[in-house]
This record gives C-alpha cells, structure tokens and sequence, in this order.
C-alpha cells in the first residue's frame, strides 16, 4: 500500500552519516522531521544541513540503547554495519517505532519511494515493492520527463486554491 506519511514535526533518528544516511536525512528534513543523525563519521552535505536546521548531529557509534536514550518516533537504520541495522531494526520493533533498514528492506515498515515532484504541491512515487530502487527511478526520470509539460503553472495554482477551500472548511466544521 502507498501511503503518503505526514511526519512533520516528528522526531527521527538516523543512525550512519554515509551516502544513503545523506538522502534519508534530506527527505526527512524536507517533510518537517526533527532529524537527528548519530555517527562517528558525517558527510559534508549532513554537516550542511545541520546549518539550516532540524537536524542535528551526535558524533558517536551507536548501539541499541541510543533508541531508549534518543526516544525517536522513527528510526533510520543506515550503516555499513548490517548486524547493527538489523539489531536497530529489531529494537525498533520492539519499541513500536516507525523503521526504516537501507540494508535490509523487509525489516522495515515503509519504503522510500522514487518521487517526482512539480512545483512543490503535485509528488508522483514511482515503486519496485524494493526489489530495484535503482528501476524506480529510471520510471520516476521517464514519469517526469512526460509530466513536465502537462502539470501547468494553471493546474497548481488550481490545486492551491482547492487546498485552501478544503482546510478553511475543516476549520469551519470544528
């Protein structure tokens, strides 16, 4: 099932600061996650993002306890170390935490999917079920290069107007 999470203002942990720990971080800080990433090791764009905000960052290996001392609302599993992931994931189960494995996928409870986005508003996901995140975004390329010219300037400011509509009426009926 695709579902589209609302995780603003939900606290993540992302436990590695490589490549991928880099794109997860990003897309959590994108939806309004306070993201904490905790790693010996950071890369350059996640020390660039603590900059701007909602994510911090705490220099340190990390075991299972970090996710007791953390108390995160979701947790991303994202080091070379596979059995730490998996001990992560497992915990993170335990606890009831929303979990992510970049190493494991069937351990996790969401997937991060190929997105398109048109003008901050319209997001098309493009998804393999995990068997080829790298397939997905070949679609997700081909989905965009159609769409580019089909999704207008007029068509989102129309979705903007609606959105204000549907939530000053929410508003009205509470």
């Amino acid at each position: 099932m695709i579902v589209d999470l609302r995780l603003g203002s939900r606290k993540a942990l992302v436990v590695g600061g490589g490549r991928e720990a880099t794109k997860r971080v990003a897309a959590l800080a994108k939806e309004g996650c306070a993201v904490t990433v905790v790693s010996p090791d950071i890369s350059d764009a996640i020390t660039e993002m603590v900059g701007r905000g909602r994510v911090t960052v705490v220099r340190e290996a990390a075991d299972i306890s970090i996710l007791e001392r953390m108390g995160p609302d979701l947790v991303v599993a994202a080091t070379d170390d596979h059995p730490l992931n998996r001990a992560l994931m497992a915990e993170a189960r335990r606890r009831r935490m929303l979990r992510y494995s970049s190493s494991d996928p069937p351990c996790s409870d969401y997937a991060h999917l190929a997105q398109a986005e048109f003008g901050g508003m319209v997001r098309i996901a493009v998804s393999t079920g995990g068997r080829s995140p790298a397939a997905a975004m070949r679609i997700r390329d081909i989905v965009r290069g159609v769409l580019d010219d089909a999704i207008t300037p007029q068509m989102l400011q129309d979705i903007e107007t609606s959105g204000s509509e549907r939530t000053a009426k929410a508003e009205a009926a509470r």
